[in-house]
């Protein structure tokens, strides 16, 4: 193909040369002549209508023709100065493909710069405008810009002197100057010039050469020195130099960082006698901008005995990287390779290996591969031998991965993988421990998104064909285990999805939990699925899925419970690592309770928010056992959280209005509770200036009659020594009279103090059904109390008298004590009415039940004129708790037998 290339050269010359004839000779004349001494492979035509005369020629068209395929054709040309001819060529097309045609010479004559002097006179060519048709699909992707650009060449030689002068640019950005000399110096021939090429504003190449060169262009030439500069953000070093020289047999190339000022490469090597040889030349790299990589190459490159090709190749390639964990080393290894064999000299052939450990941070890959790389120079074939494996391991605090990957005969193209890949992921992480996931499914032209290795894009980013035509897909199945600490229970995975072109898919996912028991709640299964598709396309910034996790029942320790819970999820947002979230919760007729929700930075933050709904909705929560009911009353709630690596965080408001209900010795009627909700670390907080405010209108319990309960609760649940539950600000309407404590912590550490304001003892005496004495007044008390004191319950409590009261015997009391004697009568006539001026009284209370009061009593006897003053000191024991037993069992019976007519009645309205 050489040779070809030089005759259409030849053409050239042999044109110019014969057409400074005098003008008499005609074109076909001229066309005859130049296609003689041409190879029966090419021909020139010329067009008939030139003009001719004493200074110059003008040429509408020329074209040179290769087999049946136009090679090249100029148009408007013009020659002057028919010593020193000046050729301006106005446009010339070059036909790439007509080029490809040219047969292959296998003729060695060699091309000598020489002749090259000695034939072609002084003279210069002039292009103005050159293109380069039907290339676009056989050019490397790098160089079509620059030909699709507007170009234009001179050439002229001087004296001893060839000049090449070559500029290109488009409306993109795009500029390239290329200025170069050839002239002979001392028995050798000196080429030296200059590049300066920008593909886009924000990036440019510089390029400096001086060449010493042999008369025979194809041997290897003696000296020379080539420089490239860089500046371009799209390399990971964005300003660095090359240079590659020699002298002789010696040679070597280096490149810098120009930024960081470190070296890149320094590989020196010898041209042999047949081939070249690189004793561990060094190249070093800084990864992502600070992981340090350093390497080692051994080469050896052999020509045949004839011609250039295929190449003998060994080589030994030793990386080194440098982590958290250590250093890490790979080596790259393969003997006895080729390269350019074949009948179109572009075969592959190379057996090689891969052994050793590459660290990034905390990241450590292992590598025991072999492999065999084959095909041609545009279809490279690369395959993995039996017992390749890819292991890597990540390690940070608290967690754990291990990743293996089994290349067993996948093969790489330049479309992407084939083959079974098989991934497996075990370890463990903050939320999930003793993880055993597996990825098992088939790749077909697959890329994995790494569309800067594989033939897809051209140095504009812009797609090619071959990503539409390459199918580009890896469908797998997916299945798995881990034990969930937060939960504690086992969770097993299953479902199907693919990874095609930039988009990831899950279209099928179930996973199942075994029964859960935690933190005073148990709970059966989870099970989550797909509701929808879940999709993420990485390329548009793009992830959507909607899910579903559900379970049969959830119970409380204490007895409660909710049925059918089910939880559904929608997902949208840009990645895996940033979306949002929209769902609701549902258990039962409890809910919605709607969640919105953005997850980033292994962060979740949303708010869940709970509409009006009627509080009927917690009648599970209460066990049979019980026998409550609800009867009314509304519930709502609002609030912010966010879930972390450190747990679970909550801040918002529950409410509880209007709520009425019964129970078999009571009811409540008008509870509203006020509940901020502040959840961290496992606690519930809320401090004196936010407290739980509850209120209740009415509440009766047993023979019990409370009214106007309000009270608030702060601090912590669950609750310490350290940060106690406070109970404060209690205020109870009881017997027409007032309860108050003003505090009282949970675990108590402190004596309280009940006080008792205004309380009725007509109110008393009547719920005791105490006949037999007629008391009419009220009492203030004091009573501090213990609640887990084995001494006392009430300990030193005071009552005393407010107000006037009066005491009354019954009559048959009073017949009964006189009965008694004569003392007993005159006793009786005195107490059996009397007004109190004064009564105080003090009152123990063991934790048993066991009261003692001691009263001292200061009246007179209202029927007696005289009103004499009567001082009385009692002592009283009895067991409390046996008397409310008593008091109270009327009570119970008959409101239980009330409240079982109207839970019958409750039932039957329920449909």
């Amino acid at each position: 193909m050489r040779k070809g290339r030089c005759c259409a050269l030849l053409a050239l010359i042999l044109l110019i040369g014969t057409i400074s004839l005098p003008w008499l000779i005609t074109p076909k004349q001229i066309e005859r002549v130049v296609n003689y001494f041409l190879t029966p492979n090419y021909s020139v035509q010329l067009s008939d209508d030139w003009a001719i005369n004493s200074e110059a020629l003008t040429l509408p068209t020329l074209q040179v023709n290769s087999g049946k395929c136009t090679l090249a054709k100029l148009r408007d040309i013009q020659l002057t100065d028919w010593f020193s001819p000046h050729l301006s060529v106005e446009n010339a097309v070059v036909d790439y493909a007509c080029i490809q045609t040219i047969p292959s010479s296998h003729d060695k004559t060699p091309i000598k710069l020489t002749a090259l002097f000695a034939t072609i006179p002084s003279f210069e060519i002039n292009i103005k405008q050159f293109q380069v048709s039907n290339g676009n699909h056989l050019i490397p992707p790098v160089l079509q810009d620059i030909l699709n650009a507007n170009i234009s060449a001179m050439v002229n030689r001087h004296q001893d002197q060839f000049q090449l002068n070559l500029s290109a640019q488009n409306d993109k950005g795009l500029t390239l100057h290329h200025q170069s000399t050839l002239s002979p110096q001392d028995n050798h021939f000196i080429w030296q010039g200059k590049i300066n090429y920008q593909p886009e504003q924000n990036q440019s190449y510089q390029s400096d050469f001086n060449l010493q060169l042999n008369d025979e262009i194809l041997q290897i030439q003696p000296k020379g020195e080539m420089t490239l500069t860089w500046q371009t953000p799209h390399f990971s070093v964005n300003n660095g130099e090359a240079t590659l020289s020699w002298e002789g047999e010696n040679g070597v190339i280096k490149a810098q960082d120009l930024t960081r000022k470190s070296p890149l490469l320094d590989v020196p090597f010898i041209f042999t006698r047949n081939g070249l040889e690189i004793s561990w030349g060094t190249f070093y790299w800084t990864f992502d901008g600070y992981q340090p990589i350093k390497g080692f190459l051994g080469l050896s490159l052999r020509t045949p005995q004839k011609g250039w090709f295929p190449l003998g190749i060994d080589t030994n390639i030793i990386v080194q990287t440098f982590g958290e964990y250590g250093k890490g080393e790979i080596v790259i290894s393969g003997e006895n390779g080729e390269i350019g064999g074949g009948e179109k000299q572009d075969q592959i052939h190379f057996n090689l290996k891969t052994r050793g450990d590459l660290r990034y941070n905390n990241t450590v890959a292992h590598t025991n591969l072999s492999y065999h790389l084959g095909g041609s120079f545009n279809d490279p074939l690369l395959r993995f031998n039996t017992g390749s494996l890819f292991k890597m391991d990540n390690q940070q605090q608290g967690s754990s991965i291990h990743m293996r990957l089994p290349l067993d005969n996948v093969q790489i193209s330049k479309y992407g993988l084939d083959g079974r890949l098989l991934a497996t992921l075990q370890g463990f992480t903050p939320q999930f421990s003793d993880i055993d996931v597996k990825l098992d499914g088939q790749a077909d032209e697959f890329i994995a998104g790494i569309k800067t290795v594989f033939e897809l894009r051209d140095p504009q980013h812009k797609l090619h064909n071959a990503e539409s035509n390459a199918n580009n897909r890896w469908d797998w199945t997916i299945q798995g285990k881990a034990y969930w600490k937060t939960l504690k229970t086992s969770v097993n995975l299953q479902g199907t999805g693919f990874w095609q072109g930039s988009h990831i898919e899950l279209n099928q996912l179930t996973a199942s939990s075994n029964k859960i028991q935690t933190n005073g709640i148990k709970m059966a299964p989870l099970f989550l699925e797909l509701k929808d598709r879940l999709r993420w396309d990485y390329e548009k910034e793009h992830i959507r899925g909607l899910l579903q996790v559900k379970s049969a029942w959830i119970t409380f320790d204490y007895g409660g419970h909710f049925t059918k819970p089910i939880f559904s999820v929608g997902v949208d947002g840009e990645s895996i690592e940033r979306f949002n979230i929209a769902g609701d919760l549902k258990a039962g007729t409890l809910g919605p309770i709607d969640l919105l929700a953005h997850y980033e930075n292994q962060t979740l933050k949303g708010k869940i928010s709970w509409k009006k709904q009627s509080v009927n909705v917690f009648q599970s929560l209460f066990p049979q056992q019980w026998g409550w009911l609800i009867h009314h009353g509304h519930i709502k709630g609002i609030g912010n959280f966010n879930i972390d690596h450190e747990g679970i965080a909550m801040k918002g408001n529950l409410q509880l209005y209007k709520v009425g209900l019964s129970f078999p010795d009571g009811e409540i009627e008008d509870l509203d509770i006020h509940f901020p909700l502040n959840y961290q670390n496992n606690l519930l907080q809320n401090s004196t200036k936010n407290p739980i405010k509850v209120s209740v209108h009415n509440m009766r319990k047993g023979a019990l009659f409370l009214n106007d309960v309000v009270f608030h609760l702060s601090g912590t649940y669950p609750y310490s020594k350290l940060k106690p539950l406070t109970l404060s600000k209690v205020r109870i309407g009881l017997f027409d009279g007032e309860v108050t404590l003003d505090k009282l912590n949970f675990p108590q550490s402190e004596m309280a103090t009940l006080k008792l304001h205004h309380i009725d003892l007509s109110r008393v005496m009547a719920m005791a059904q105490y006949n037999q004495i007629h008391l009419e007044g009220r009492i203030n008390a004091t009573l501090p109390f213990w609640l887990k004191n084995h001494t006392c319950l009430i300990c030193n409590g005071t009552l005393q008298q407010s107000g006037k009261m009066r005491i009354k015997l019954n009559d048959e009391v009073a017949k009964g004590l006189k009965k008694g004697g004569w003392t007993e009568s005159i006793i009786v006539d005195l107490l059996k009415e009397m007004e109190l001026d004064h009564s105080h009284a003090s009152l123990n209370l063991t934790s048993n039940g066991q009261m003692n009061l001691s009263a001292t009593i200061k009246g007179f006897n209202v029927n007696k004129a005289t009103h004499h003053p009567i001082t009385l000191n009692y002592h009283h024991q009895e067991n409390m708790f046996e008397l409310w037993n008593m008091i109270d069992y009327g009570a119970q019976f008959e409101q239980n037998l009330q409240y079982r007519l109207y839970q019958n009645l409750e039932h039957e309205k329920t449909p």
